[in-house]
Parts: C-alpha cells; sequence; structure tokens
C-alpha cells in the first residue's frame, strides 16, 4: 500500500513503464483495495499500458476480522469509507445535503490527488477514467463533474447519483445497475428525515426542519438516479444486469470494460 497526496492506494504499474492512461478505482462503503484485486487485474489485462490505482477510502470503520471475512476482505487490516459517519441524525442529513449540493471535501481533495498522479506520469484530464463502486460510483460522479477537463469516462457501477449542481465538466458516464440489487434497484430506497430535536430558536429550529424536509426527498433509487445524470445533461449510458445483486460479475464488467476502451482510445506501446 503507497500512501500519495493524501491516500493510501494500491497500485497496479502498467507493462511499459510509460502508461497511456490513468484508472482510477473507489471503493464503496464498508470495502477495502484487496477486494478489487481481481478486477483491478482485469482491467490490466485488457490495458496492460494502463496504470491502475485503487484508493483506499480515508475513514476506517473498526471492523471485526469475523466481519471483515464475511465482506469478502480476507486479510485486510479493516473496512473503510468516504465519510466520519455519526450517532447523530442531524449531522447525517447534513452530510447528504452536501452530497445534494456536490460539495463534499473528500470529492475535492481525490481530484488533487488524481491530478498530482496525472502529472507524475505525464498525462493529462482526458487520458483518467474513473470507476467507482457503490458509494464510491456516486462519488465518481462526483469528482467527474468537478473537474475543469472531463475526464476520459466516469463508470458508475452500483452506485446512487446525487443530484447535480452546476456542474464544471460534463463527462461521458457508464451507469451499471444489477437488476437484483436490494440497495439501489430492487427498492425505492430513500434517506430517512432525522428526529425532531428540541428547539433551540426559531431560526435554528427552521433550518433543521429544512435540512430534513430536503433531505428526505432524496431518492437513491436507479431510475431517479438516471434522471439526474440526463437532467444535469451528461452523455451516458445506462445498462441493468439481469439477475445481478449488489456486485460485480462478468456480465458487468464486459460491459464496462467495453466503455473503458472506448472512452480511452487504442492502447499506445507495446
Amino acid at each position: 500500500m503507497k500512501h500519495e497526496n493524501g491516500f493510501d492506494f494500491v497500485e497496479y504499474p502498467c507493462a511499459s513503464g510509460k502508461a497511456d492512461a490513468l484508472v482510477i478505482i473507489l471503493p464503496g462503503h464498508a470495502n477495502h483495495p484487496v477486494m478489487f484485486d481481481k478486477l483491478a487485474k482485469q482491467i490490466r489485462d485488457e490495458r496492460p499500458n494502463t496504470d491502475i490505482l485503487i484508493v483506499k477510502a480515508p475513514v476506517p470503520l473498526g471492523a471485526s476480522k469475523e466481519h471483515i471475512r464475511k465482506n469478502g476482505a480476507r486479510g485486510a487490516d479493516d473496512l473503510y469509507t468516504w465519510h466520519k459517519l455519526s450517532k447523530n441524525a442531524g449531522e447525517n442529513a447534513k452530510l447528504v445535503l452536501s452530497h445534494f449540493f456536490n460539495r463534499v471535501p473528500v470529492v475535492d481533495q481525490l481530484n488533487v490527488f488524481a491530478d498530482a498522479q496525472l502529472q507524475k506520469r505525464g498525462l493529462g484530464g482526458e487520458q483518467l477514467m474513473l470507476f467507482g463502486f457503490s458509494l464510491g460510483g456516486a462519488i465518481a460522479v462526483q469528482m467527474g463533474t468537478r473537474r475543469a477537463v472531463a475526464p476520459a469516462g466516469v463508470v458508475n457501477h452500483s452506485g446512487p447519483v446525487f443530484p447535480i449542481i452546476s456542474p464544471k465538466s460534463r463527462p461521458e458516464t457508464l451507469f451499471v445497475m444489477g437488476e437484483k440489487d436490494d440497495f439501489f434497484y430492487a427498492g425505492k430506497m430513500k434517506v430517512e428525515p432525522a428526529p425532531p430535536k428540541p428547539p433551540k430558536g426559531k431560526l435554528k429550529k427552521a433550518f433543521d426542519n429544512a435540512v430534513n424536509d430536503a433531505v428526505s426527498q432524496v431518492s437513491l433509487h436507479y431510475d431517479d438516479s438516471l434522471k439526474r445524470l440526463q437532467k444535469a445533461k451528461l452523455p451516458v449510458e445506462d445498462i441493468v444486469i439481469p439477475g445481478l445483486g449488489h456486485t460485480i460479475n462478468k456480465n458487468s464488467f464486459t460491459p464496462a470494460m467495453d466503455f473503458m476502451r472506448r472512452k480511452l482510445g487504442k492502447p499506445k506501446g507495446p
């Protein structure tokens, strides 16, 4: 595991030592980079002259060894997520609202990381591909729309899309979801509003109520997420994989790899 520009990551270097593109993989909530080792190797097999990075989310969850094993992360030190979670419902509501306005600090931090990694390789922003799974997919979409130069593409695999406010760029996006995904497809999942708190003045009470009302209306369902991409005028390809749950398999990897191959162009070098 390397640590550069504020993040820990696993690097899969290209065959020639001179990359023609960079793929950054963003895991989901309660994931670890070891869970995406096979995915990275499959991408490298398809594009041997591309550098691939799996970024570890910054917030450890303190998972037990048994929980780590059950999540398919055998050998990992912990499971990680992208945001510091709070037991305070109001704080969590404000976190969701920060997604609503696409003003999540970790998104900008990740773009600083991506820029530094591109510069290190002598690559431009158009040679970057973002691949996010679950919550990592939501982060990947926000990263792409906050970059001055659109990346080559964004793959959002099994992740929600929050409202996209004033995008700086409109990257070509592949939105992949499993038909049996019980998080974001099989059910109309909504974010529950925080329970009411004792009033602390009229303005405080009005603000908290407004936050809760707004958050409770943010559906994370696939159909609503797709509409947000379309409303923001992002060029989007969408695909629902029959029988697939909240995971990645051959049937979802194949269209994702085809998308990446098309958007990154013909590999250069040997």
